[in-house]
């Protein structure tokens, strides 16, 4: 068992305990078809209901983004590299999602096309931001600035959100005022670019209030020193990677240069460094994506929703809303075949340099590695590169529950887009350093931009996306990468008509439509 502050983890304890009240309320009023969360248990008085409502709203977009693995169908299934197991759980649906067949009855599918689940985060954000400043009237140990840091978080998440939002579906309501009081109005769409035209103005509104690191050795936030909270709680850096990702979406390249180098700049006010592969995959409770790690390596990651415990484990673990119920089976854990793979034919033809630390030869043993794929001769090879079973202490066993963190973003992601934006502005020669610098971290010598290039931009940037297909497998990307390509690239016409049409986003689920009459289906799933 895993041993950590006793600080730490009752401040999380108490705030989590508090939390599935108000998950509760949230889930009994969302399921009434109203966009608010109920904050009838929150009385607003005492700075325990602040914590309490500002670590709900974590938990929700974590919620949100996991639910019935969502994250991982639509950014990694979907057009992306795995290949589903025909015997898996799901597989007609799993089967769908690959080929883009989003319109067909299922029940898991109408719960993946429901967005209530975000606008219950997005409720929950307002809820806090109208009803936080009662707490500084109350209790005088909620200082004023304690209440600022809250307020641009929930700001921040909210925004976070709605950015999410927008990629999935488009057109969505933009709604900033709770609705707690169990009314109901109906709300229309907005235009996606409304929508993340918000999202961006708020982000840009907050970053003044929102520092690098929360709490000081002289000024504790809630209690905890600043290692406690690196890579939990929404900061600057995680602020300016949201703006470079909305940015990147709407094709404005110059504000992703501004704003990825602005991160770069400022890593080491996070911690955050570039991982080294042997720390990426690592299954036990030092891994990259275990959700507890020590501050040293937890700052790296930049934009991730963790699992927290209530007691004094490390993560609270469970089986669904984790890449490995998808990915892993037996050695890993009691389950014959995985639901989805990677097969052989792709995992040759993507990486495509057997000197790959990710999937490559061992110099020493002259076998494959295991670093992504666990027994390439197997009829399904495992795709372990996450691998958190339990809460990372017991990295194999029988009991499949779960614990790894859903990281977002991290630096090497954030870099390998600056170099997509510095060759989308014709920039292409100073791209090729930060190109250069993950290839190094993962097993390779530099490129050159004349030598390997020949100064072609093109070649340049495919190069730099096949790049973000290797190191961000299974983190969610894929599709989203795919899309970007295509509008900077235009390569490929039935996914260009795709993009034109509007079949990149989701369709909307049918309970969304009955019940809200101005919600129109998007065009391309009517």
């Amino acid at each position: 068992m895993l041993h950590i502050k006793r600080n730490r983890m009752a401040l999380f304890g108490i705030s989590m305990c508090l939390f599935a009240m108000v998950l509760n309320a949230c889930n009994k009023n969302i399921d009434l078809d109203s966009f608010h969360a109920a904050a009838e248990e929150e009385q607003w008085k005492k700075i325990e209901d602040a914590r309490a409502g500002l670590m709900g709203i974590y938990g929700l977009t974590r919620a949100a983004l996991a639910e019935n693995n969502g994250h991982w169908l639509n950014g990694d299934v979907r057009g992306g590299d795995f290949t589903v197991v025909k015997s898996a759980r799901n597989e007609q649906e799993l089967q769908n999602i690959v080929n883009n067949r989003l319109a067909k009855s299922s029940t898991m599918f109408q719960q993946l096309a429901n967005w209530k689940r975000f606008y219950a985060v997005i409720n929950a954000a307002a809820v806090f931001i109208e009803r936080a400043p009662l707490i500084v009237e109350n209790d005088r140990s909620y200082s004023e600035t304690n209440l600022q840091l809250d307020i641009a978080q929930a700001r921040a998440l909210r925004a976070f959100t709605y950015f999410y939002m927008a990629r999935m579906w488009g057109n969505v309501p933009l709604i900033t005022k709770s609705f707690d009081n169990g009314s109901f109005k109906e709300f229309p769409q907005s235009d996606a670019q409304t929508v993340l035209t918000y999202a961006k103005s708020e982000l840009l509104a907050v970053l003044p209030n929102l520092p690098f690191e929360f709490g000081s050795e002289s000024s504790l936030y809630y209690g905890a020193l600043p290692e406690v909270w690196r890579g939990m709680l929404f900061n600057k850096i995680w602020a300016y990677a949201c703006l470079a990702h909305i940015a990147a979406w709407q094709g404005n390249y110059a504000d992703v240069e501004t704003y990825t180098k602005f991160i770069l700049d400022n890593t080491t006010k996070i911690g955050a460094t570039y991982t080294p592969i042997d720390k990426l995959v690592l299954a036990t409770t030092s891994g990259f994506f275990n959700s507890e790690l020590d501050a040293g390596l937890r700052g790296s990651k930049i934009l991730a929703f963790n699992f927290v415990s209530m007691d004094n484990k490390a993560v609270e673990t469970t089986q669904s809303g984790h890449l490995e119920q998808l990915t892993l089976a037996y050695p890993f854990v009691k389950k014959s075949t995985p639901d989805i793979y990677v097969s052989k034919d792709s995992l040759f033809s993507i990486f495509d340099d057997m000197n790959d630390l990710r999937f490559g030869i061992d110099t020493l043993t002259y076998n494959y590695t295991n670093n992504y794929i666990y027994n390439i001769n197997a009829e399904f090879p495992i795709f372990s590169k996450i691998k958190i079973i339990q809460n990372g202490a017991n990295p194999t066993g029988d009991y499949g529950v779960f614990g790894s963190a859903l990281v977002f973003t991290r630096l090497e992601e954030i870099a390998l887009l600056r170099a997509e934006a510095l060759v989308a502005l014709n920039r292409g020669e100073e791209a090729v350093p930060i190109y250069n610098t993950i290839r190094m971290t993962r097993g390779f010598t530099e490129k050159s931009y004349l030598k390997d290039f020949g100064e072609d931009d093109e070649k340049l940037l495919n190069a730099i996306f096949e790049e973000r297909r290797k190191e961000l497998m299974g983190e969610g990307w894929r599709w989203y990468d795919l899309i970007r390509r295509q509008k900077l690239l235009k390569d490929d016409p039935a996914f260009l008509q795709l993009i034109e049409k509007g079949g990149i986003y989701w369709p909307i689920a049918s309970d969304v439509l009955n019940n809200n009459s101005l919600i129109q289906q998007n065009n391309y799933w009517k």
